[in-house]
């Protein structure tokens, strides 16, 4: 299997509200009323918005505002129809639209060059006595993939099912996402052995530029124009995938990065903090317990026009002189949408387009 489908991601903050509902509770209604393939929201640990104010879960404050990301995958056709219903919810917001494909983990086709893959399945399988995904991680580990990490949803659908998280419970068949980042044959080897440690594995490729890895400049992210040539507008996505440990002179990557970000006026971005993973030659990173210092990666996610993200590349690049995999990719479509805009899937045409 290799088909076409479309990823719709929403990036509010969890006490946004839509009537008199929670706009996560909503959005999800309208995912499992659509039966996505399979969906996902994840928790962040700290970001910022239009605004600039910086909210971190290391604040300590009930007062908090966390980020939320709500990604949804499936073909481009039920995407399509779904989107009045997630604009009727939304009202205004910043809703990013990529392409994908689905692939098979057992006989994946990869494109040749750089490709991030996300495995979207339940979480019930152990294997030696420890989660399916942390094997998972360990063979991609194995496979010399770039970088890898799992994030745990809250909420999700699989296979058009919601899956929602409960308070004591073991919460199996709520949706995990598992990014691998890498070379293609290398992703490529380590993908089969996927197919037996995630339960229900639907899976997704894109194409993707590693930047940076470990500190040395691989690539400047790719020049892009401000439109493509039927005029819709192009956007750039910079992500760096790190350890909570890591420092920049004293202070956490990750909150420096943003605050760094949000004093030089970027238009914001989000922190999400994974279950387990690595990057490059480093340790395996996973949360223990009973340890006094959890390291687990987190992965700081910014989009903004390619004019803008060459300002804040030179920010990026300053604070992961010494760690971090940083990536970048093209987004096709961004829509801070406001109440009367009109819906529509206009995918703008970009260089890594299929």
């Amino acid at each position: 299997m290799s088909d076409a489908a479309v990823k719709l991601t929403t990036y509010f903050s969890e006490r946004r509200r839509s009537g008199e509902r929670f706009l996560a509770d909503a959005l999800f209604d309208v995912y499992e009323r659509h039966g996505m393939r399979t969906s996902a929201l994840l928790r962040g640990a700290a970001g910022f918005g239009p605004h600039h104010h910086l909210h971190s879960d290391r604040l300590l404050s009930l007062s908090e505002a966390l980020p939320l990301v709500s990604i949804a995958v499936d073909t481009r056709e039920r995407i399509e129809h779904m989107l009045p219903d997630v604009i009727g919810v939304v009202g205004h917001g910043l809703v990013t639209l990529e392409r994908a494909r689905l692939i098979d983990l057992e006989r994946p086709q990869l494109p040749s060059d750089g490709v991030k893959v996300t495995v979207y399945g339940g979480r019930s399988i152990r294997s030696n006595g420890q989660p399916g995904y942390v094997a998972a991680i360990d063979a991609l580990r194995e496979s010399r993939v770039a970088g890898s990490s799992v994030l745990l949803a809250v909420d999700g659908t699989l296979h058009g099912e919601r899956r929602r998280a409960r308070f004591f419970a073991r919460n199996a068949g709520v949706p995990l996402v598992l990014l691998a980042v890498g070379d293609p044959a290398n992703v490529s080897r380590g993908l089969p052995r996927l197919a037996a440690l995630v339960d229900e594995p639907v899976v997704t490729v894109e194409r993707v530029q590693i930047c940076k890895a470990g500190g040395v400049v691989l690539a400047d992210p790719e020049p892009a124009p401000a439109q493509d040539e039927t005029g819709l507008q192009i956007w750039q996505k910079l992500m760096v995938h790190a350890q909570e440990q890591s420092k920049h002179r004293g202070h956490p990557l990750h909150l420096e990065l943003v605050r760094r970000l949000a004093e030089a006026g970027a238009a914001g971005a989000t922190v999400l903090r994974g279950a387990c993973g690595f990057y490059g030659e480093g340790p395996p990173l996973t949360d223990k317990l009973l340890s006094l210092r959890r390291n687990v990666p987190v992965h700081v996610v910014l989009v903004d026009t390619p004019a803008n993200m060459r300002r804040w590349w030179a920010i990026v690049d300053e604070l992961t002189g010494e760690d971090g995999l940083v990536t970048s990719e093209l987004v096709p479509a961004l829509h801070a949408f406001r109440t009367g805009s009109k819906p529509a899937l206009q995918l703008a045409w970009t260089p890594t387009s299929s």
